[in-house]
């Protein structure tokens, strides 16, 4: 079910799995030896259509990566690529140097491209929003809440008249986000979700975002300079129903192929029935075929199943500028990811600009899921030494 060759990213038409021509049906514990095809069904959403066309025709060219290297260490070989000496100044801060002379460094996960102002923004999701808004660059209207002001919250919600998201200002990793929230009952679930992820810095005091939800494929951007030199569709775990296996046994068949896959198994969750809650579905679920069925509300490539699938070449012209335009509207920033909510990757139009975050790990662009690999570290080092010889 696994190979490590999927040198064509999307395969013609015609090369997807079909459905099953009216076979008799497998007994429940019989594994599957064909996917069903995915049932669009009445407007679709942008990542049910992106994963219906883009990711179940090559469902089984799942990427084997056999060894990774870590964010630090990527970084470390393009510097030695480009014939850096790297000298260790302490376990989270070195330095660069080409013919002896000092041409950069990175502290923890980020480089010398990113300033001290740049940094002090994107920590905060608020002010992040502020200066996306001052630039002019489209990102969802919205407001940071003090934690204990939950009526002021539920105000606001009822003054924006929509769908909204909420999330910590200074949380990271996809913690505590709530997305869809249109009732006081689940922003009262939401608010203490985004209450438990805080992760508050001595920069700035804890809040909490609450901001209009956009739908839309979220596209994560790793933006260089002037220049978009990575992407990926990031998509939250899914099963496609078969009409008779359980949602368990459907989840245990997907996550089985990726205990292969170096980058994904140490990222995958236990599917429990206390994971399924959020979604209204249990393990001993049968969907029908042909259903797709979300088990986690967001993308969550962390630890929440979610996976990251190469879309560089796929980007329309307007959306690369649109994230060129989200890393630009913080002084100081010259490498970041730039994420994006996009309802068709051919356009900008009603695309938002979420987040920018230098502070984000380059792996899920050279280990993506499925399509291909892209060279982050290269760019990232290449933009150094451009900037030192100006």
């Amino acid at each position: 079910m696994v190979n490590s060759m999927p040198e064509t990213y999307f395969p013609s038409p015609g090369q997807g799995v079909g459905r099953r021509q009216a076979p008799p049906p497998p007994p429940a514990d019989a594994p599957r030896s064909e996917r069903a095809t995915v049932q669009l069904g009445k407007n679709p959403t942008a990542t049910t259509r992106f994963i219906a066309e883009h990711v179940e025709p090559q469902y089984a060219q799942l990427r084997r990566w056999n060894s990774t290297l870590s964010h630090d260490e990527l970084l470390q070989r393009a510097a030695r690529r480009k014939r850096m000496t790297i000298k260790k100044i302490t376990e989270s801060n070195q330095l660069f140097f080409l013919s002896g002379v000092l041409v950069g460094g990175m502290d923890g996960v980020i480089t010398s491209l990113v300033s001290h102002q740049a940094r002090r923004v994107s920590r905060s999701k608020a002010m992040t929003k502020r200066y996306l808004s001052s630039a002019e660059v489209p990102t969802p209207k919205g407001k940071a809440i003090n934690p204990t002001d939950f009526a002021r919250a539920v105000k606001y919600m009822k003054a924006l008249g929509k769908r909204v998201a909420v999330k910590p200002s200074a949380g990271r990793a996809a913690r505590g986000i709530s997305v869809n929230v249109t009732k006081e009952s689940e922003l009262r679930t939401a608010w203490q979700a985004a209450m438990a992820a805080r992760s508050a810095t001595s920069e700035s005091r804890y809040l909490i975002v609450i901001e209009e939800y956009t739908p839309g494929l979220d596209v994560r951007c790793y933006v260089v300079g002037g220049r978009v030199v990575g992407a990926v569709a990031r998509l939250p775990l899914y099963v496609v129903g078969d009409g008779v296996s359980t949602v368990g046994k459907l989840a245990d068949q997907e996550l089985a192929p990726r205990r292969q896959n170096e980058y994904l198994k140490s990222r995958q969750p236990d599917v429990s029935d206390s994971f399924l809650a959020a979604v209204g579905v249990s393990r001993e679920s049968v969907l029908p075929e042909g259903k797709l069925q979300y088990l986690t509300s967001i993308a969550d490539t962390g630890r929440g199943g979610g996976i990251a699938v190469d879309v560089l070449d796929l980007l329309s012209v307007e959306l690369k500028d649109l994230a060129v335009d989200g890393l630009w509207a913080i002084p100081g920033l010259g490498a970041a990811a730039v994420d994006l909510l996009v309802p068709d990757l051919g356009t900008a139009e009603g695309a938002v600009v979420l987040e920018v975050n230098p502070y984000a790990n380059i792996m899920q662009f050279h280990y993506p899921s499925y399509g291909e690999p892209r060279k982050i570290n290269d760019a990232v080092m290449e933009e150094i030494l451009e900037r030192a010889s100006r």
